[in-house]
């Protein structure tokens, strides 16, 4: 498990640098995080040249150590106060059960208590 985090972390710092670069977190019409380690293919020729990747040192799996795919999700932008100082996306592993929404999901999130303060899962 703390393997996984490790690499949820370090997919996150890859997704933090491609949205510094890029203006944006990588999309699903850009293929998630497959943006992360190869170039998208993009309509816009400008938006293209800002790619700096690949993101993920060379070789790196997006998958779990159960062989499960890492998952990542775009949030939603409500802005209402429960988004405030969430992460905008959803970044986790669906752990060794391979099933989502169990216990054994090991997730790269911030949950905001009632309180204002933020939390890591």
């Amino acid at each position: 498990k703390n393997t996984t985090r490790l690499l949820l972390s370090q997919v996150a710092t890859a997704l933090d640098t491609y949205r510094l670069n890029m203006g944006h977190y990588p999309t699903e019409q850009e293929g998630g995080l497959d943006a992360l380690v190869k170039k998208p293919n993009f309509d816009n020729e400008k938006m293209g040249e800002k790619w700096q990747g690949p993101y993920v040192k060379p070789g790196t799996k997006l998958d779990d150590p159960w062989g499960f795919a890492i998952h990542y999700e775009l949030a939603e932008k409500t802005g209402d106060d429960e988004t405030k100082g969430a992460l905008p996306y959803k970044l986790y592993s669906v752990g060794p059960d391979g099933q989502p929404d169990t216990e054994d999901d090991i997730k790269l999130a911030t949950d905001t208590d009632k309180d204002g303060s933020v939390k890591k899962e």
